[in-house]
């Protein structure tokens, strides 16, 4: 017969809460960059992302079956001594998106400007609702 132990809870509490915590205080926040901005237009999808201090050349965006791969490397821009806070990530960085639809790879065009790259894909032909007729 099993006898109900209060302090099982209270120490599976305290491990639910340890690894909360110790992961807050990781660079776990850091995996998701860059962040992005989905827009749906149409047939048209617009991806928006900030992306301070990058340049396109440190840039890499591809797609791969159905998913759009942003990679790239955020470089330092400041030398290495002691600092009374420091919040900033540098290094490098992959994310992947999974597309809601087939993209014509004939009209993907990518612009960085201002530090906000912006993405323009369109849906292929196939993917496009299409009428059938009813004979």
């Amino acid at each position: 017969m099993y006898t109900y132990n209060f302090f099982d809870d209270i120490m599976n509490l305290r491990d639910l809460f340890d690894d909360f915590f110790s992961r807050r205080t990781s660079y776990e926040p850091y995996r998701e960059f860059p962040y992005v901005r989905i827009e749906e237009e149409g047939d048209k999808l617009i991806i928006t992302s900030l992306m301070p201090g990058i340049k396109a050349d440190d840039l890499d965006i591809e797609i791969i079956d159905d998913s759009l791969i942003i990679s790239g490397e955020k470089k330092a821009d400041y030398e290495e001594k002691a600092y009374l806070r420091k919040e900033r990530f540098f290094g490098e960085f992959k994310k992947s998106i999974k597309l809601p639809f087939r993209i014509s790879h004939d009209n993907i065009r990518a612009d960085l400007k201002d530090g906000i790259l912006t993405i323009h894909l369109e849906k292929s032909e196939d993917s496009k609702p299409r009428k059938i007729d009813i004979k």
